[in-house]
């Protein structure tokens, strides 16, 4: 699985990066989202050190060069994930649609939590926890999103 920057930054910061250990075994970014993460006096940067540092948070600088009008770690990662073959964490609705015109399966931070959930990693309270957790450091989720997910849980 290839991640970009944002799923990285908002785990790291409510300590559950691990979640994507877990769920993915492998997460491949490609250097740009490397510069995007990993900035010393950011919360979450131990975390995110040491996962690249563990070796299941791999830094890989994708052969492809498409621009497609996005920041440079979305369109590294895309490119990546096309590479690969694999599929992508994206949170910004251009980017997610971008990737899936290349026919990328993107999923949002919110989907790789209740892909845990769904293995057992977590339980339904802590779904709810991580994400008030995540409102409450600033990844937004639409009310109507939000009602979405927690009916998941039902």
């Amino acid at each position: 699985m290839i991640s970009d920057a944002t799923a990285l930054i908002c785990l790291s910061r409510i300590s559950k990066l691990d979640l994507l250990k877990k769920v993915y075994k492998i997460i491949l970014i490609p250097p740009a989202v490397k510069e995007e993460v990993l900035i010393e006096d950011k919360d979450g940067y131990i975390s995110i050190y040491n996962a690249i540092k563990g070796g299941w948070l791999k830094v890989i600088n994708p052969k492809r060069k498409t621009k497609i009008g996005l920041g440079a770690g979305e369109e590294q990662a895309i490119n990546l994930a096309i590479e690969k073959k694999d599929g992508i964490i994206l949170d910004d609705a251009v980017a997610i649609k971008a990737a899936k015109a290349f026919g990328i399966n993107a999923v949002r931070t919110t989907t790789v939590i209740f892909a845990a959930m769904k293995k057992r990693i977590i339980t339904e309270p802590e779904v709810l926890k991580i994400l008030s957790q995540l409102i409450e450091i600033g990844y937004y989720i639409s009310s109507t999103e939000y009602s979405i997910l927690i009916s998941k849980l039902k």
